[in-house]
């Protein structure tokens, strides 16, 4: 009909579109016109095309080397916690009288913490050790050492990873009693090996020196220096019975005379040798020698008389039992007198050199270490974390952690120092296109968003890329162990390896959020663009 426009004519020029017609695609109109952008097809001849690239690939490789140094570093570092919180525990609970970290005073065993310790939330493990210095001797050479006495609930696996040859020490077994664990750096020093037998020379104060023989039954090595230098493990019994922790006592009895009469004497060993002697149910007092009448004492016992010793010192040790059985009266004839011992064997194995304590995570190291020493410890005991026993490799640890954040930073500002330079290049080549736009009313705003959307696009490229090869090189690093190091120096042999996959999220994250946060200021260019030089400029 006249008057009414063609159908065509609509369909052809958009300006007269209803209202009522459909809106951009979801993706936004900036979003749009930045993927344009992006996917020219006719970009090959335009300068910003090797900028763009040489932006990306410095994207990529500051993205990669960000992943390989916090990989590194959070493995070397977790390597070397590893060890020196295998060997001694997070936290070791001491006596206040300890001044010497290469001997421990005794503590009692029986304490109100222990064993159950383990079941408080954070806490894994507790043994008991005990530790004295000695001197290894063979026939060559002799070498410094410090003797640590471990007990049947230590946990080998830290040094049964460690081992070179042979196998742990059997504790407690009867058949294997001289069994001792030795670094390689002391076996390569004093020039012996497995099976070997050796002297150590165990030192009590200063002037009391004396010879035990051990077997080597393993060799370790940890790569730690405060380790490797100085430990060797053994069953704890031999320090405890050395250092004469606890009361041993013994009934010395003479012969029979006259048939019915005999001479018993009390001996002490260990303790603070200012022994009280306690026969019980006798009246004697003293360490004697007593003269006793066994057939009084068979008419009070009943069957062959006893007679138990209780020994005790002024230093409240743990107090020793001994008794004696004799053989009834009637019994007894002209042959040796057929005596029956017993009694609780000595209290040195009721005492320790303190407790090594194991946690589950190390992060919560300085929180346990307070609530264990508040809550749980007595009077005279103490609690040493590994960051005190350790505190310059800790320290030096804690360094690595500066050099991360310096790289992090550094390759930061590269990749916004290489983004801000590609996207001038980017705004300038298309100034003839940005002048069209704010001649048909696009806000500066919106321009500004489109050249926006394309830095975040070259972004998330260059750091998905930068991923793959960082994450690449990490894990070839971690099953190939390409990098190797001087374990005198750094403790280990290759460069440890730990992807903490939050932390690369956050790397991620936080790399786009900054160097988009970066690209606000360049992209402020189109502000500067008048629309009537922008269309004439060529």
């Amino acid at each position: 009909m006249e008057g009414e426009p063609h159908p065509s004519s609509a369909t052809a020029h958009p300006i007269f579109a209803s209202p009522a017609r459909k809106a951009p695609p979801p993706l936004g109109f900036a979003h749009f016109i930045a993927r344009r952008i992006l996917s020219d097809k006719d970009r090959t001849d335009r300068i910003s095309r090797p900028i763009v690239v040489i932006a990306m690939a410095g994207i990529v490789l500051g993205m990669a080397v960000m992943i390989v140094t916090l990989g590194f570093t959070s493995g070397f570092q977790g390597e070397v916690r590893a060890k020196v919180i295998g060997a001694g525990g997070h936290l070791q609970i001491t006596s206040l009288r300890q001044t010497d970290p290469k001997e421990t005073p005794r503590i009692p065993i029986a304490q109100a913490f222990y064993p159950w310790l383990d079941t408080v939330q954070g806490v894994s493990h507790i043994q008991i050790y005990a530790t004295k210095p000695g001197i290894i001797e063979t026939d060559n050479d002799i070498q410094g050492v410090v003797v640590k006495g471990v007990g049947k609930d230590h946990d080998w696996t830290f040094l049964r990873s460690h081992l070179v040859n042979g196998g742990i020490p059997a504790i407690g077994d009867s058949t294997r009693p001289i069994d001792l664990l030795l670094s390689s750096y002391h076996a390569d020093r004093l020039q012996i090996g497995l099976d070997d037998t050796i002297t150590v020379y165990l030192v009590k104060g200063r002037d009391d020196i004396r010879p035990r023989k051990f077997r080597i039954c393993g060799i370790y090595k940890t790569g730690l220096e405060q380790i490797d230098h100085n430990l060797a493990y053994l069953d704890i019994e031999h320090l405890q019975r050395f250092s004469q922790w606890g009361l041993k006592a013994e009934i010395l009895v003479s012969e029979v005379m006259d048939g019915h009469y005999v001479d018993i004497e009390a001996l002490a060993l260990g303790g603070d040798r200012v022994y009280r002697y306690q026969w019980i149910g006798r009246d004697l007092y003293g360490p004697g020698p007593h003269r006793i009448d066994l057939r009084d004492m068979e008419k009070a016992d009943g069957d062959g008389p006893r007679i138990t010793l209780v020994v005790s010192d002024a230093d409240h040790t743990i107090p020793d039992t001994a008794w004696v059985q004799f053989p009834s009266v009637q019994s007894i004839g002209t042959e040796e007198l057929q005596l029956v011992r017993g009694g609780s064997g000595g209290s040195h194995t009721k005492y320790c050199g303190g407790f090594e304590v194991g946690l589950e995570r190390y992060e919560d190291l300085m929180a346990m270490d307070d609530l264990i020493y508040q809550e749980y410890l007595d009077l005279g005991l103490r609690s040493l974390s590994a960051r005190d026993r350790f505190g310059e490799i800790f320290a030096w640890l804690e360094l690595l952690d500066k050099n991360v954040i310096v790289v992090i930073t550094l390759m930061v500002v590269v990749a916004i120092i290489n983004m801000t330079s590609a996207l001038l290049i980017i705004i300038l080549e298309r100034t003839n296109m940005i002048g069209v736009m704010k001649a048909l009313g696009s806000t500066n705003g919106t321009i500004r968003r489109i050249f926006l959307i394309d830095a975040a696009y070259l972004l998330g490229i260059g750091i998905l890329f930068g991923d793959l090869l960082g994450i690449g090189l990490c894990l070839l690093q971690q099953q190939f162990g390409i990098i190797r190091l001087p374990v005198e120096t750094y403790y280990v042999e290759q460069v440890p390896v730990d992807l903490v996959w939050s932390s690369i999220a956050l790397l991620n994250i936080g790399t786009l959020a900054v160097c988009l946060a970066a690209m606000i200021l360049p992209s402020m260019l189109v502000a500067r663009i008048s629309p009537a030089k922008a269309i004439r400029f060529e």
